[in-house]
């Protein structure tokens, strides 16, 4: 008896390595945080020289990419599933107007973040956020593109260009 339970037993814990090592083979688990900058360039076809940057956070990440004369421009955007995933997903992605003209936020309605990404053509110099308690400011260089993430409700936010302009952005769910 005790044979057989302690067959079964390795029976049980010999499956369960092969299913999570099958899973990871297939990428089925996601893509790990460390991984998304190599996911992007090879799933999206970025090319070695361009820079890709952007941000991730505990349920999203989004990056934008460019090349050095920001001519052109694709943006990533990847969720992070919960239960059994330990990793990221793409979810959205490409080029888009709103992107290389402003400011988009891309807000997905299964999560409670949010990702505006822009090729800063507006020269955008920092981001307040105001929560009604505090106001936080996040300064970008008003030379660069930028990805960022933000939860839905962090409060107003209010885009300013290097004159001091208060910058709109355009609103899009996937």
């Amino acid at each position: 008896m005790k044979k057989y339970l302690a067959l079964t037993v390795c029976g049980v814990i010999v499956f369960s390595v092969f299913f999570i090592a099958l899973r990871f083979a297939c990428d089925n688990i996601g893509v790990s945080a460390n991984k998304l900058e190599e996911d992007i360039r090879s799933s999206q076809k970025i090319a070695d020289d361009w820079t890709v940057t952007g941000e991730v956070s505990d349920t999203m990440a989004a990056y934008i990419s460019y090349p050095e004369d920001k001519s052109d421009s694709t943006f990533s955007v990847y969720i992070k599933h919960s239960g059994l995933s330990f990793g990221y997903f793409f979810r959205a992605g490409g080029s888009i107007g709103e992107i290389d003209d402003g400011i988009l936020a891309l807000t997905s309605e299964s999560l409670n973040e949010r990702a505006f990404i822009s090729m800063n053509a507006q020269k955008i110099a920092r981001l307040e956020v105001d929560n009604g308690i505090e106001v936080k400011t996040i300064n970008f260089d008003s030379e660069k593109p930028f990805a960022i993430v933000l939860p839905v409700n962090a409060g107003e936010l209010r885009f300013y260009d290097v004159n001091g302009n208060i910058i709109k952005y355009h609103e899009q769910k996937f």
